[in-house]
């Protein structure tokens, strides 16, 4: 992976020391850099990106439904929640909801990130089988069983083997 700065990689090194501290064993894609942990019955993806020439920001984001069928209810639903939530939002990739919130990276500390990947867990949680029951699809957990991890956001997704547990 190729860093546009150093706030990026220190960011990025950070991460990587945090989530190790936090899961026994936290999958790294060594081709996008991301990370990739299961925390209860969720997927998690964490990322730092670039913001701006000296800034970057850690995105967290949960598999939350994948494969489901997009009603004009879902999407409305969808939007209403993320008006009332206090933070973080849901987002659809083609027939796949995710639920994603995102952090300052010099701000961050071990704490802050816990926190932000237990609520995107705890959230995407609540949600996933409410949409499943009434709009069809998968869990991400359900995915990975049934396909192998088929069924990706952009050219990433989450991998076939997820360690380190966190329950």
């Amino acid at each position: 992976m190729e860093f546009e700065h150093e706030t990026q990689r220190e960011t990025h090194d950070r991460v990587a020391e945090y989530l190790g501290d936090f899961f026994d064993s936290p999958f790294h894609d060594e081709d996008n850099g991301h990370f990739y942990v299961r925390y209860g019955s969720t997927v998690i993806e964490i990322a730092v990106e670039p913001y701006g020439p000296e800034e970057a920001v850690v995105l967290i984001m949960a598999y939350c439904v994948q494969g489901t069928q997009l009603k004009e209810n879902l999407l409305l639903g969808l939007l209403e929640v993320n008006h009332q939530l206090p933070f973080g939002a849901f987002s659809l990739v083609d027939q796949d909801v995710f639920f994603s919130h995102s952090l300052f990276a010099r701000s961050l500390d071990p704490r802050t990130l816990l926190q932000a990947i237990d609520a995107v867990a705890t959230i995407s949680d609540e949600y996933d089988g409410r949409i499943v029951s009434q709009y069809g699809g998968q869990t991400a957990l359900e995915r990975i069983r049934d396909t192998g991890g088929r069924g990706r956001r952009r050219r990433g997704g989450p991998p076939t083997e997820i360690e380190g547990d966190k329950n």
